[in-house]
């Protein structure tokens, strides 16, 4: 496997949790009159963090989202590191 599969779930307006199955892995949030994206990962590397970073648009949050879940999986040797598939 090289990315761990995500899914998003809608948890209220402009806002969105990153799914592991039934596990809420990470959260990306617009507040009002705001035009980036907030995301954060929470849990799934053992500690439970509450600092927010910031993107432009929805797709980035959730690229890095993405990003960072791949690597926590990955550092843990339950990713594949290679290339190829």
């Amino acid at each position: 496997m090289q990315e761990i599969p995500l899914t998003w779930k809608p948890i209220r307006n402009r806002s969105f949790a990153g799914m592991l199955g039934q596990q809420e892995l990470a959260y990306v949030l617009q507040h009002d009159g705001q035009t980036s994206w907030e995301w954060m990962v929470s849990g799934c590397n053992g500690t439970i963090r509450y600092d927010f970073q910031s993107a432009e648009t929805l797709d980035e949050a959730k690229a890095a989202v993405q990003a960072s879940i791949d690597e926590w999986f990955r550092l843990a040797g339950l990713l594949n590191t290679s290339t190829s598939a």
